[in-house]
């Protein structure tokens, strides 16, 4: 099983919908990654959110007045029982002695079962709406937490902001990149390609024509990206950035080519 694969597992989690052999899987995985743990903890917040945002919500009048008939029917037949001294069809008085015993009521259906295929399409269905709200909630919140990490650095003392643009792999693509005296940096990215099965994009600091390692970040569906990285001192003052495709979790030196480049 791929990285991929546990993290498309992690909103289901979440929502405690995975069953007990992906969980086990699943849990072993994130005992090993912070990664992940840090997507199971974002998505969890987001569930949470959701369900306190989350309006009220009453059956409609026809499925009350069902419920309603099937419970007065229940009633009055256990009432007739009674009456009668009947318990599933035996003969009431002497000839009978349970018949002073009081039927229980039926076990109630599920309401899912109840109403058979359409029941079980109809819970399928709202799953699948509640996941997907859960989504794009996390991902606004995702958006807002990254927007408020850029501008924490950008009025922070002695902060500095480098734009890069996208070269000739990625024209479309632009991305900032601010920073603070002590290094601290935060890149937001836009427009660039989804990074194929085993790769994923390098932040690169230039000095002297000497590229300097950063960190990894891979892009949503949408070509977004964010990373919290720290400018090598050397790179603090004057530099050129550069964003490269390389192999998963970054290289010492760049291979691939460059797909945004700024410099300050």
């Amino acid at each position: 099983m791929v990285h991929n694969d546990y993290k498309e597992m992690i909103p289901a989690h979440a929502l405690s919908a995975l069953d007990a052999a992906d969980e086990r899987v699943l849990n072993e995985h994130l005992a090993e990654c912070a990664e992940c743990r840090r997507d199971l903890s974002e998505w969890e917040r987001t569930a949470a959110s959701l369900a306190l945002s989350a309006k009220p919500m009453e059956p409609s009048p026809q499925l009350r007045e069902k419920l309603l008939t099937q419970i007065r029917s229940e009633k009055s037949g256990i009432v007739r029982a009674e009456k009668s001294g009947t318990v599933r069809g035996e003969k009431s008085g002497s000839e009978n002695p349970a018949s002073n015993v009081i039927p229980l009521g039926r076990p109630s259906r599920n309401l899912w079962h109840s109403l058979g295929s359409l029941g079980s399409i109809a819970a399928i269905i709202l799953f699948a709406a509640l996941l997907v709200s859960v989504f794009m909630l996390w991902q606004q919140n995702r958006e807002l937490r990254r927007e408020n990490e850029f501008f924490q650095l950008i009025n922070a003392p002695g902060s500095r902001v480098a734009e890069l643009s996208g070269t000739s792999e990625a024209t479309g693509a632009s991305a900032k990149l601010a920073y603070d005296k002590t290094g601290r940096a935060y890149l937001i990215a836009n427009g660039l390609p989804r990074a194929p099965e085993g790769k994923e994009y390098q932040l690169w600091y230039i000095v002297d024509n000497k590229p300097l390692p950063g960190k990894t970040f891979a892009p949503d569906h949408s070509g977004r990206g964010a990373l919290n990285d720290q400018v090598p001192e050397a790179a603090r003052g004057s530099a050129t950035f550069a964003v490269t495709l390389e192999p998963a979790g970054g290289v010492r030196s760049p291979t691939g080519a460059i797909y945004l480049r700024g410099e300050l």
